[in-house]
């Protein structure tokens, strides 16, 4: 490796298992648990019934999106900001370069959708085939993001050898 190594500690996964990681593995932990949370609040939305209520249906859907929005900024400014994660990981693994940038076209494909989606969700929709085609939409999207999920865990495991587990 070429650079300073990232600081250790000793971690009890829960699991019985004792894990050295680099300390930055917390904050994506932690960032990989709110998305999570965001999505399965947005794909339990999208699963409510709407028909004869599309309002409430509309406006659950509308909640939930608002928190993945936000959930979602947040994960893009703390792994993209100067001398953030990404440029951390690039720095101690330069022949990652290539899958953080993919990872950093991502971030802005999915809020480019997730700004689009905001539009749709005006009082003026409401018909049965605007429902379906917004399920569809927003569930492309839930998609997108366990994909992108993916590849940042293997990125992270290429990086730094750990596995930061599918279920955060």
């Amino acid at each position: 490796m070429n650079g300073p190594v990232p600081a250790l500690r000793h971690h009890s996964s829960g699991r019985g298992v004792t894990d050295t990681e680099p300390d930055v593995i917390e904050g994506v932990r932690s960032r990989r648990a709110g998305l999570r949370t965001a999505m399965s609040a947005l794909e339990y939305a999208l699963a409510a019934p709407a028909p004869r209520r599309v309002d409430e249906w509309r406006h659950g859907v509308r909640d939930a999106l608002s928190s993945l929005h936000e959930v979602w900024t947040r994960h893009i400014v703390e792994t993209e900001a100067p001398g953030a994660f990404l440029d951390d990981l690039v720095e101690e693994a330069p022949r990652l370069y290539n899958q953080s940038l993919r990872l950093r076209e991502e971030h802005g494909e999915i809020l480019s959708i997730l700004l689009e989606v905001d539009d749709r969700l005006q009082p003026d929709h409401g018909d049965p085939e605007w429902v379906e085609r917004l399920r569809s939409v927003l569930t492309s999207l839930l998609v997108a993001l366990a994909r992108h999920r993916q590849r940042g865990a293997d990125l992270v495991y290429e990086a730094y050898a750990v596995d930061i587990g599918g279920g955060f």
